[in-house]
């Protein structure tokens, strides 16, 4: 009787032994209860078949392995587990029970949360695992480098213009980056839309970066006054970088420093001018639409003389109106106030169907500084 006890053969078969560290680590490694389970399918499929590190277990012996287990379902699980970097599947030849299972990658993620968690148990000893992590990461970087290049629209033109290649390294290779989506379509601007010739482009953008000038925008804004200009020799871009560029940039450095009409117009006007926003809508007014300090200054009398509580916008429409009818000088301002006025009358006396003769009045004008000094003294 003893010749016949099928419990021995239960045993001869052996037990589906699974590392606990999966149940301990099962949240950290993002596993669901189903895929412990198909784990331990492949894991008894390996001690009942050759090595895995030689060859990795085959679909088709885990199925016959484990004769419960569902072909399709057991293939999307092991596809979840290759996504979440558990497993690779590797097909030798056609056919899905032909795909190869390796766990390497799911003993390795083990291996370092057990690091992690027991200090005292210490890794092989590997010199060069930095330089390994920094060569993987280089790598990575290189091939993201490779796919934007790929996918900006440099690589196109680049292809069909030999032009636009050559303006481009160029600027590659004096800024020490890769040309970016904006400084590419500019480009094309500038070759297509402004017709300039690469050797013209080269010394524009030579005399730009000699300034520090990087901004597409602001290049662009040089091209289009060269284009207007008619510029189209050295000799003229090296007198418009001259006397557009060089002379703005120091004339401007030199009134950010300290700007006595800014502060006399400050004063003058009752607005404070020290904000960095306000400056700049006084220099737009000097040096952008070309009016004197007299000037400004006469449209910040005529804003304190209408408006209770005019601004810098009161001024900049005034301004802007004198700029539109090219008024100058504070005697053709004036003129000008003068004839506002008498149409103003004139059309008052049409409405009323009497002519009345009205006598130009004019309201004085103190600055408020003085204001405060007659205060002072009562």
């Amino acid at each position: 009787m003893h010749h016949n006890i099928a419990s021995l053969e239960i045993i001869r078969w052996g037990y589906a032994n699974i590392p606990g560290a999966l149940f301990h680590y099962g949240q950290e490694l993002d596993l669901e209860i189903e895929d412990i389970g198909v784990l331990a399918a492949v894991l008894y499929t390996f001690e009942r078949t050759r090595p895995l590190f030689q060859t990795g277990v085959s679909l088709g012996q885990v199925l016959q392995v484990c004769p419960l287990a569902n072909k399709s379902k057991l293939s999307r699980r092991l596809n979840r587990l290759e996504k979440i970097g558990l497993i690779v599947l590797e097909s030798k030849s056609r056919g899905l029970s032909n795909k190869h299972i390796f766990l390497e990658p799911l003993f390795n993620r083990l291996e370092n949360l057990i690091l992690r968690d027991h200090s005292y148990i210490t890794a092989e000893p590997d010199n060069n695992i930095q330089m390994k992590e920094y060569q993987k990461r280089i790598e990575q970087l290189e091939q993201e480098l490779e796919k934007e290049k790929q996918s900006s629209p440099v690589e196109i033109f680049n292809n069909s213009d030999g032009n636009y290649k050559k303006v481009a390294d160029f600027i590659s290779k004096k800024t020490g980056n890769l040309l970016s989506v904006k400084m590419a379509n500019e480009l094309k601007k500038w070759l297509e839309e402004m017709a300039f010739t690469p050797e013209f482009l080269l010394c524009m953008l030579e005399l730009c970066f000699e300034r520090n000038i990087y901004n597409p925008r602001e290049i662009s804004r040089i091209a289009r006054d060269l284009k207007e200009y008619s510029v189209n020799s050295v000799e003229g871009l090296e007198l418009y970088f001259q006397k557009y560029i060089d002379e703005d940039k120091s004339r401007l450095a030199k009134y950010k420093q300290f700007d006595p009409d800014l502060m006399e117009f400050g004063q003058f006007t009752g607005v404070d001018m020290n904000a960095e926003a306000r400056k700049n809508v006084y220099y737009k007014w000097r040096y952008d639409w070309g009016f004197s300090h007299n000037m400004i200054m006469k449209a910040g009398e005529i804003m304190c003389q209408r408006t209770k509580n005019g601004g810098l916008e009161y001024i900049d429409s005034v301004l802007n109106n004198w700029m539109t009818k090219e008024i100058r000088s504070p005697e053709d301002a004036e003129r000008e106030i003068k004839e506002f006025k008498a149409k103003k009358v004139e059309k008052s006396a049409d409405k009323n169907k009497a002519f009345k003769a009205e006598k130009v009045e004019y309201e004085l004008y103190v600055p408020p500084s003085t204001l405060e000094e007659l205060k002072s003294k009562v």
